[in-house]
């Protein structure tokens, strides 16, 4: 037996996700009601310096009722997000940091919180990076750090770092960082 979705209903819509109820028939038979967050999918940046730092933004974040350090990361642009993901990630790496990738690639991509939220993140490596800012969305205040390779993977295996998409991001990013040495 597998897990069916029997009916969907939106209860709520807003700018980045909607809310739908979901009736599940479980594995067992049984029917069982469940919220699902229906999430924009979204990028994440880890962009390296030739110098051999990581570039980081700290923003205040409303869940998390203070601030946290992160990789550069947004939503995908277009209805549904449906924007490419290379296109998202090279103008959030812009917009966030005000660097210019002049190589961005795709190494990995995960689910968020996946027991109620469909929320995908393409996660990619920038490198090359050169200044050429594009202007921040108007509703965020964000900070630009350089941490060094070394103390951010510090950072990420001590619980100084506590957002789940840049410690996953940096894990992906980490074979590749240590092929061309720089860790």
């Amino acid at each position: 037996m597998k897990t069916e979705i029997l009916a969907k209903e939106k209860k709520y819509q807003a700018h980045v996700f909607d809310v739908s109820l979901l009736s599940v028939k479980l594995p067992d038979g049984k029917i069982r009601n469940y919220d699902l967050v229906e999430h924009v999918p979204a990028v994440t940046i880890v962009p390296v310096t030739d110098d051999g730092d990581i570039l980081f933004v700290r923003q205040y974040r409303m869940g998390a009722e203070q601030e946290l350090l992160e990789l550069p990361a947004g939503i995908l642009n277009g209805q549904d997000g449906n924007e490419d993901p290379l296109i998202g990630a090279l103008r959030e790496c812009r917009e966030e940091t005000g660097y210019e990738a002049k190589s961005m690639r795709r190494i990995g991509g995960i689910f968020m919180t996946p027991g109620y939220c469909t929320e995908y993140i393409h996660i990619y490596l920038a490198q090359d990076l050169v200044w050429n800012p594009l202007p921040q969305d108007e509703d965020e205040f964000l900070k630009t750090e350089k941490i060094p390779i070394e103390t951010a993977y510090r950072m990420a295996e001590s619980g100084e770092m506590n957002d789940a998409k840049s410690i996953a991001a940096l894990m992906f990013a980490q074979p590749e960082i240590r092929k061309n040495k720089k860790i």
